[in-house]
């Protein structure tokens, strides 16, 4: 017992870190993967989708069909343990302006989040924001 060299914090820190990672890389290639084939209609709209039609983009933004049933239960989970919503009720903070999110390509509606797998809603916002640096 006199040998301590990982103790149980850093254990539990290191296998939520790697927890984290692999969360984050699935939702890299969900949002990758999915995003393209859930917006290939809608290349025109998102332009105004900020401001003018936002409850649209939210809309969009909450179908988690693109996602296998594993991502499904992964993404559902972890948006009811980080409470996120589709539009944000707090002031200066949404998802658009937060380090964990992923911005769409191409003209899509739909961000990512580092988080969890699955669209978001640039409007949206959890209890995990954080500023953009930068």
């Amino acid at each position: 017992m006199s040998d301590k060299s990982l103790t149980r914090r850093d254990f539990i820190l290191r296998v939520s870190a790697l927890g984290a990672f692999a969360t984050g890389s699935s939702a890299l290639l969900a949002a990758c993967g999915g995003g393209e084939t859930q917006s290939g209609g809608e290349a025109a709209a998102p332009a105004e989708a900020p401001k003018t039609a936002e409850p649209m983009a939210t809309a969009s933004c909450d179908d988690l069909s693109g996602l296998s049933e594993t991502e499904r239960a992964q993404s559902e989970q972890m948006r009811q343990t980080l409470q996120y919503t589709s539009t944000s009720t707090m002031e200066g903070k949404h998802c658009s302006n937060c380090a964990l999110f992923i911005a769409p390509e191409g003209g899509a509606a739909c961000g990512g989040c580092r988080l969890f797998p699955g669209p978001v809603s640039p409007n949206g916002y959890c209890n995990s924001w954080a500023p953009k640096q930068g």
